[in-house]
């Protein structure tokens, strides 16, 4: 009789299938541009020929608390100009928290032993980041 009961109830549950929704992102609702300076007068770009001793690229996000959340990743070749520092510009789309937002930039490199690090971080000053307004409101009143 235990059999049955414990065969009935394998059959039960064996009918029952749990579906996980799979999470969908937040869709980029920022269109957002980096600006900076960076010296290459030290270090150069890297590249196939420079691999020691360079700057590999740069890592752009924002500040949660003391959390760096990382938005970016962009090359050397953001950074134009013939005398050091250089201009760089950095523009891509992200999903951004709404308030004060203090952005950084880090710089990453490989050392004259061939191992990548990345520089402090520099910060900005904060930036406000607001909620889309509602628009197109019609109100009908009977």
């Amino acid at each position: 009789m235990r059999y049955l009961s414990y065969l009935g109830l394998v059959i039960l549950l064996a009918g029952c299938t749990h579906i996980v929704p799979t999470p969908v992102p937040p869709a980029a609702d920022h269109t957002i541009t980096f600006t900076f300076n960076q010296s290459f007068a030290n270090n150069g770009a890297c590249s196939t020929t420079v691999t020691t001793s360079c700057i590999s690229g740069f890592n752009e996000g924002y500040l949660s608390g003391s959390t760096q959340v990382q938005l970016n990743t962009a090359l050397p070749s953001i950074c134009t100009g013939t005398t050091q520092p250089e201009t760089c510009t950095s523009t891509f789309s992200g999903v951004l928290p709404i308030g004060a937002i203090t952005f950084y930039v880090t710089t990453t490199y490989v050392n004259q032993s061939g191992v990548a690090g990345t520089a402090a971080p520099t910060d900005s000053s904060p930036v406000n980041v607001g909620a889309d307004a509602a628009t197109n409101l019609n109100v009908t009143v009977q």
